[in-house]
């Protein structure tokens, strides 16, 4: 996919449009499958609400497409955004448009026969922050914990289903000559009732199908649950880092080409050969009512018991069964695979699963946090979202480290190296749909190699034709990889407007002094103490205090800079003079 224009009247955050003048920026087109947009500004400037704003506009939409989310409309500002997207093999232009908390899809219908417009958003907008970006992954909160609801609901019904049936077998155990009719008919107007105004989550069973009306008066099995489908958003802090790496070190069907690529990139670039051993910590007995957890956790049981007989060691079930806490150790060997072929026909869905318990975390949320969620528009940013015992945690990672593939651990690995597989795992996991990654600050740990690298390793290993990529950054590492007309500079001019300045010079392999005077408004290129120390011996000397061989000797204690060099060529010069005059 890739973003075209965006226009925005009302407010989100900082930025602000109105009828007379919108809050506008059209994007420019690039013929290169792989050019990313790069958004730099000083701290405060509206690059991170810009981002925000659009994963806002694509969250939303999923909430007011997806029939079974819940969407109020209440956002308090209207838009245009138009993108082009790959719909059935064509690519589409799209014009998705907000008045007062509608949705209007416009294309070119044409190219496509009636789609379901929740098919014309991008498959997936994936958002990582270095940091603890409590405004992006807020807005991907809301989504998770619809979702996270829409689950409850479904646990719920079937707790309440069991509790009213199990009654009406008591009634029917005490009073034998109670008719069946009467038996069940507080149960069958409970299950009407669910279907009735939960018919996005429940359906009739499939057995029951051909008779429809004999297993609503009589329903002795529960409704059927409907699939629900994750959301298009998913905000990829750190608690997924483990998932993401274990997910594309054990593919080996339909992602074997994105694990390959994987398990080549972790090797030349982290030097890690391999994983030998892996454990998930489980804390669902909240979650222990909700059918479709219980479904999940069996399957997860069954592949840590098989993966277990073709181990030597033999480690003792940690599960409790009941409860649905504990852990589950995974060897990763043949038992292991036959097992993950068996279970997972499509191995996505192993993902799908764990990032099913990982959103789980929503129940623990406090009802502050969630009365602010449950709201469309933006009330305010909630706190870490992903803080305390989380429902899954991938524990004890053992991977074979360097050429000699000896035993480590994975939390060894740097903080650097972390960031760096958990930002390429997520690229590598969705690379393969219509998808828009937004990036915050994704270079923070990086070394200066795998700075001015970040762009060219991304190229290398990942398949980037389908996808947007947004980074937000502050370095001229990155910004020197991309195109001048690919970046975004932002700045609040005089009524603290948000505005977006197109650059007067090429960045693409401009040296990183020029960006950083040029782009960041640097005049200076070295920090602040030693600056202030050198500003002081320079004016001691203009002031007479100290003269030139004293200052120059001061001078050359601090490290090369283009500013002090300078200074330091005319005090030589002037010490020539002085030595001149007096011969």
């Amino acid at each position: 996919m890739k973003l075209k224009r965006l226009e925005l009247i009302g407010e989100f955050k900082s930025i602000v449009g109105t009828d007379e003048k919108p809050f506008l920026y059209e994007f420019a087109k690039t013929k290169k499958t792989f050019n990313p947009l790069c958004l730099v500004g000083l701290n405060g400037s509206g690059k991170s609400n810009f981002i925000e704003l659009i994963a806002d506009i694509f969250n939303y939409a999923d909430r007011f497409y997806n029939q079974q989310f819940l969407s109020k409309k209440e956002l308090n500002y209207n838009f245009s955004l138009t993108y082009i997207i790959e719909y059935e093999g064509v690519e589409v232009d799209v014009d998705l448009r907000c008045r007062e908390g509608d949705l209007f899809l416009e294309y070119d219908k044409t190219q496509v026969s009636d789609p379901n417009p929740h098919e014309l958003l991008p498959r997936n907008i994936i958002a990582y922050s270095s940091g603890q970006n409590q405004g992006l992954s807020s807005v991907f909160a809301k989504n998770q914990f619809q979702y996270f609801d829409l689950i409850r609901r479904q646990g719920i019904f079937f707790s309440e289903y069991t509790a009213k049936r199990n009654l009406a077998l008591e009634r029917a155990s005490v009073d034998s000559d109670a008719e069946s009719e009467e038996m069940w008919t507080e149960l069958s107007q409970y299950v009407k009732g669910k279907l009735e105004s939960s018919g996005d989550l429940f359906q009739v069973p499939r057995f029951a199908r051909d008779d429809e009306e004999y297993y609503l008066q009589i329903p002795d099995e529960p409704l059927e649950a409907k699939e629900v489908n994750l959301p298009i958003g998913l905000f990829t802090d750190h608690s997924l880092n483990n998932l993401i790496f274990i997910y594309l070190m054990v593919c080996q069907g339909i992602n074997r080409n994105k694990s390959e690529s994987f398990k080549k990139f972790v090797k030349e670039e982290a030097q890690i050969y391999g994983v030998s051993c892996f454990e998930i910590d489980l804390r669902l007995s909240e979650y222990r009512d909700f059918e479709k957890v219980g479904s999940i956790v069996e399957r997860l049981v069954e592949l840590s018991v098989d993966s277990q007989k073709k181990s030597k060691e033999k480690v003792p079930l940690k599960f409790n069964s009941e409860t649905l806490n504990g852990r589950l150790t995974f060897y990763v060997n043949d038992g292991f695979y036959d097992a993950f072929s068996r279970l997972y026909l499509d191995e996505s869905y192993f993902f799908e699963h764990l990032i099913t318990l990982h959103h789980l975390v929503a129940k623990r949320w406090s009802n502050d946090e969630k009365r602010a969620l449950k709201l469309d528009q933006h009330e305010r940013n909630v706190p870490n979202l992903s803080g305390g015992l989380m429902p899954i945690r991938f524990t004890n990672i053992k991977i074979k480290y360097g050429v000699n593939e000896i035993e480590s651990t994975y939390d060894r690995v740097s903080d650097g190296e972390h960031q760096l597989i958990q930002v390429v795992g997520s690229l590598l996991v969705f690379s393969s749909e219509q998808t828009l990654f937004i990036l915050d600050e994704p270079e923070s740990h990086f070394n200066p190699e795998w700075r001015t690298e970040f762009l060219d390793l991304i190229e290398k290993y990942v398949d980037t034709s389908k996808m947007e990529l947004l980074i937000s950054t502050h370095s001229p590492f990155l910004l020197s990889a991309c195109e001048s007309n690919r970046v975004l500079c932002f700045k609040k001019n005089d009524n603290h407007e948000v505005e977006i300045d197109s650059l007067e010079i090429q960045t693409y392999g401009a040296a990183f002094d020029a960006l950083l005077t040029s782009v960041f408004d640097m005049d200076v290129l070295i920090s602040q103490k030693p600056l202030k120390e050198i500003r002081r011996r320079l004016k001691d000397y203009d002031e007479g205090i100290t003269d030139a061989a004293a200052t120059l000797k001061e001078l050359e204690k601090y490290g090369e800079s283009f500013e002090l060099n300078y200074r330091i060529n005319k005090l030589k010069q002037e010490l020539q003079k002085q030595g001149e005059r007096n011969s």
